[in-house]
């Protein structure tokens, strides 16, 4: 028989194949115990986020499985009887608008998606929301992605938020019922990827000398991200900086016209090395190993996984002053963005250079420790499973 990976793109069945074969080996595995199920969409695969946040979800008698489709969660209900409960867990809501030509047709695709999620509940179903972004990147119609959002808050049994300050930094758009809040934070990558090259190899395969300091911009590549502003900086620094520098920008490109525009200059800038793919997981090591520090030029953000990234890699960090990044990157190991003028940043890039020792090094490679994917996992099951077996858990809001 051929083996054949399940649960990477739709098949006839799914979701219900997917979560039966997950409902199945959590009963045998907890002694014929019913699991709850956690049904998970949008699935992200491209970045191993989602598999280190549910690595152990099945310790704490929670079966785990993808929906593909993120419109076909209402297929598991009849798969209730089977399970102790069902928690459909959202993440990212860019996918209910997608395809939307008009503000009209925008409200019209929320309104079905909300009537979708009071069928999953008024079936006895549980709903958990992540608050990821401020809204999608990609937003065309705010106003409605904004009324979205608070109307998913409102229906969730469960709201995850990463960091203590989140209710407070979406305060303007989006009002968060603390007594249906959990905080877990983003998990560190330890662990997620190959990671056996040691600097000295790393450079010689990027072509990088050994007295250079590299800064890396990791993840796709986007106008939105502020590269344009960082390379700003970065080229008031070299021109006045005894010391060689290089920055190096990995991942996937957009495409729009800024993002194309930003790519032509970073491809003819001779301090940069550009990488304008996606970066397979076997190659991020020698991007990583090879810097000294890892830069965050976002001037927009809630959250970031490459905060957890870099010192996944030993990194120290440079950063805007952020969402939650203030209030969880320790400045032992983080030198933050002041301003956004070429000297402003320019300035703060140098100042950063206080953290090329192994003791900053040492700092950020604690901050991945105490953010490893097992302790953020068990975490966050606990609290989901607390939250969704409450006695008459928020019925008095069906």
């Amino acid at each position: 028989m051929q083996l054949q990976l399940q649960g990477f793109r739709p098949e006839p069945g799914s979701p219900v194949h997917e979560a039966l074969a997950a409902v199945r080996n959590a009963t045998v595995a907890a002694g014929g115990e019913r699991p709850w199920l956690v049904a998970y969409t949008p699935v992200a695969r491209m970045n191993p986020y989602q598999a280190l946040t549910y690595r152990h979800f099945g310790d704490e008698g929670l079966a785990v499985s993808p929906v593909l489709d993120p419109e076909s969660f209402e297929a598991l209900i009849p798969l209730m009887e089977q399970t102790r409960g069902i928690v459909l867990h959202l993440h990212w809501l860019n996918t209910v608008l997608r395809g939307a030509t008009s503000e009209q047709q925008a409200e019209g695709l929320m309104g079905t998606y909300l009537e979708r999620l009071r069928r999953f509940r008024d079936a006895g179903g549980r709903i958990a929301w992540t608050v990821h972004n401020l809204a999608p990147h990609d937003a065309v119609y705010l106003n409605v992605e904004r009324a979205l959002q608070q109307s998913v808050a409102d229906l969730a049994d469960i709201i995850h938020v990463m960091s203590q300050d989140t209710a407070d930094l979406v305060a303007d758009f989006l009002v968060l019922d603390p007594a249906r809040t959990v905080v877990a934070p983003h998990p560190s990558y330890l662990g997620a990827y190959p990671d056996v090259v040691p600097r000295d190899q790393a450079r010689t395969m990027l072509g990088l000398s050994e007295d250079e300091v590299v800064y890396v911009v990791f993840g796709a590549i986007k106008a939105y991200k502020g590269i344009e502003t960082l390379l700003d900086g970065f080229d008031h620094l070299v021109q006045s900086s005894p010391v060689p520098r290089r920055l190096v920008v990995a991942g996937g490109p957009d495409r729009d016209r800024r993002t194309r525009a930003l790519l032509k200059r970073l491809r003819m800038h001779p301090g940069v090395l550009l990488h304008d793919v996606k970066v397979p997981n076997d190659q991020v090591q020698y991007l990583l190993r090879a810097a000294d520090l890892m830069v965050l030029p976002h001037q927009v953000a809630l959250n970031s996984g490459a905060a957890l990234l870099g010192p996944s890699f030993d990194l120290p960090l440079v950063a805007n002053r952020v969402g939650v990044l203030p209030g969880t990157l320790d400045t032992a190991f983080t030198e933050f963005l002041d301003g956004t003028a070429p000297a402003d940043v320019a300035a703060s890039l140098e100042r950063a250079d206080r953290l090329l020792t192994a003791e900053a090094r040492s700092h950020a490679r604690d901050f991945a420790e105490r953010h490893r994917p097992e302790r953020v996992s068990v975490d966050l099951a606990q609290q989901l499973r607390i939250r969704a077996q409450a006695p008459g858990s928020d019925m008095s809001r069906r």
